[in-house]
């Protein structure tokens, strides 16, 4: 994940939110970068929900200074729409995080509520944050306990900066890489295997001593992504969308708009870039 920029974590009043805050801050110490937590409050709420909002925010970044006193974070409270605000963020962040849960009725902003939408409007890669353990009282393990990273592939290059993120995340946390490929809805099916076996010995060269196998399975992909969600730490899924605010499914593909709200585990939603390792990535002809 090489683009530069702040993490950008959309907070509010939910224990879903409070530990994706937990997670980004465990994140930014490991990579070096900067954070932002935002909490978004609508323009109909009242000056007393405003400052409930602010005086939230400023108790939660109390806790997290103990947590990581050397993490350089920034907190701000808007007023507007939650999913555009955060969408525009998304311009020059690294990483947009928002938690998996129903929000908040006070301090939501519509924050918890576009979990399953904003993926598909940032520009940025998104973090859907689903807690299957209290990373706020595990301040210093991210993620806990490891277990490993699950990456959907094909030929497609949005699904090889997909492979190259989840191999970054699996190698930092020293957890195997597994790469699931759905057969029943490919062409070639031969011509597919050749073509990972390609990208396996991509990725074992771009990441020395990263595990990294394949199942190639029977079955719709989203099922399947969404079945091996159940016992990983990440599912990585690169999308399609290229812009802001068309339809989820377009901007996302089929795929991804099927497998977010399902996944048992977090889920990190990449688009495309030009990453040089993809210079280096063999296809099939």
């Amino acid at each position: 994940m090489a683009i530069k920029g702040d993490i950008v974590v959309g907070i509010d009043g939910s224990p879903a939110a409070r530990d994706a805050a937990a997670w980004a801050l465990k994140d930014a110490r490991h990579y070096g970068l900067p954070l932002t937590y935002v909490t978004v409050v609508p323009e109909s709420a009242s000056p007393d929900e405003k400052d409930t909002a602010r005086q939230y925010l400023d108790v939660l970044a109390s806790d997290l200074r103990a947590f990581g006193p050397d993490v350089d974070f920034t907190t701000l409270v808007e007023v507007g729409d939650g999913a555009e605000i955060l969408a525009r963020m998304s311009q020059k962040a690294r990483m947009i995080v928002i938690g998996k849960h129903v929000p908040h009725p006070v301090q939501a902003g519509r924050i918890g509520t576009i979990s399953d939408g904003l993926p598909g409007h940032a520009l940025s890669t998104v973090l859907v944050h689903k807690p299957r353990f209290d990373s706020w009282s595990d301040p210093e393990n991210h993620p806990s306990p490891h277990t490993r990273v699950v990456v959907g592939l094909d030929s497609s290059e949005y699904a090889g900066v997909a492979a190259i993120d989840a191999a970054t995340v699996a190698r930092s946390l020293g957890v195997p890489l597994l790469v699931v490929v759905g057969t029943t809805s490919l062409g070639d099916v031969e011509k597919v295997r050749e073509q990972i076996d390609l990208d396996m010995a991509w990725l074992r060269a771009e990441f020395p001593g990263l595990s990294v196998s394949a199942e190639f399975l029977e079955g719709e992909p989203a099922d399947l992504l969404v079945d091996r969600s159940a016992d990983a730490d990440l599912l990585v899924i690169g999308k399609r969308g290229l812009g802001r605010f068309a339809s989820l499914r377009t901007q996302l593909g089929r795929t991804s708009a099927q497998v977010l709200p399902n996944s048992q585990c977090s889920v990190l939603l990449v688009p495309f870039r030009d990453d040089p390792l993809l210079a280096r990535r063999r296809t099939v002809g």
